[in-house]
């Protein structure tokens, strides 16, 4: 993701990119400038934000890490070229994402909290999620990002065993196991508005009782085009304060004619990686006007599809 970024950014006019990188490690070779950064990471970046005038974020939800750093730029005297505190929040958080989607009347998989947990109707409160076609139980980390950490349970008592161990529930919620076709949208958000850049098929690898992105096809499900579309722009108008590029994950169930809006990703995704071919256009060029121009308007973009395997 990073490399796909400054790819895209060195051909545009106007702009000195600073990046950052891990001290034991060597920088990207497509830029001339990059701090090393050792432990001490917060104060660096800190440091680092008194000396540019754009930020630019690549990080994970888990941990808090995005939220924490978005907060420092937040304060900071730059222009944050990243969605504000409560889309950032709520993108973090899958539960309060669950709460965000339900009021927005936006159809997603039903949840149990964490707080669910500490009453005596916990065990009652998952097991009515199952039904004649859900009877199998996910396991989330409440700020995961991506697959990790995601568990799947067969058993109800195996499951409730599990998340009492260390206390797991407290960071965790769980949810039906839902059937379909795991996509995602990559989309352009901005004061309410959304523009959809591509429809994109997940490839899920299954392992035991866990699962692990191998790959995506961008525009992989363009079938869906227009409903992506219409839905891309529901979930920017029920998150007003996001800005720049998101990525929403789906599970597109065929059978019942249904899209489950699984997390939304505040923040660069895979699918960012193959997105240039993907619409015949230069993605980063397309966000920063999004985001500085205020008749922002989206070109028309291409559809081909794009294979991107990890």
């Amino acid at each position: 993701m990073r490399d796909a970024l400054l790819a895209d950014l060195i051909e545009l006019e106007g702009y000195e990119i600073v990046t950052t990188h891990d001290a034991r490690l060597t920088f990207s070779p497509l830029v001339k400038s990059s701090l090393p950064i050792d432990s001490n990471f917060e104060d660096y970046f800190k440091n680092i934000l008194t000396q540019v005038d754009l930020v630019w974020l690549i990080a994970p939800e888990s941990n808090g890490t995005l939220l924490k750093l978005s907060e420092l730029c937040y304060q900071a005297d730059v222009v944050f070229l990243g969605c504000e505190f409560d889309s950032t929040l709520i993108g973090t958080s899958k539960s309060l994402a669950y709460e965000a989607l339900q009021e927005a009347k936006i159809f997603t998989i039903p949840t149990v909290t964490g707080d669910d947990f500490v009453q005596d109707e916990a065990f009652l409160a998952v097991q009515s999620l199952a039904t004649s076609s859900h009877n199998r139980w996910v396991a989330k980390p409440e700020d995961g990002a991506g697959c990790d950490g995601i568990k799947i349970f067969d058993n109800l008592q195996k499951l409730m065993a599990w998340l009492k161990q260390d206390d797991r529930y407290l960071n965790y919620i769980v949810q039906p196991y839902q059937q379909g076709i795991a996509a995602s949208l990559s989309m352009i958000c901005r004061a309410g508005k959304g523009w959809l850049l591509s429809c994109n098929e997940q490839h899920i690898r299954f392992d035991a009782d866990t699962f692990s992105l191998s790959g995506v096809a961008l525009n992989g499900m363009q079938a869906y085009w227009q409903r992506f579309e219409t839905l891309a722009r529901k979930v920017a108008k029920m998150l007003p304060d996001a800005a720049g590029y998101i990525g929403v994950d789906v599970i597109v169930d065929v059978e019942n004619d249904k899209i489950y809006v699984v997390e939304i990703n505040p923040r660069l995704t895979t699918s960012y990686v193959g997105l240039r071919k993907a619409i015949g256009h230069n993605p980063a060029k397309l966000i920063l006007e999004s985001i500085k121009d205020t008749k922002f308007t989206m070109p028309v973009l291409q559809r081909n599809m794009v294979e991107i395997s990890l």
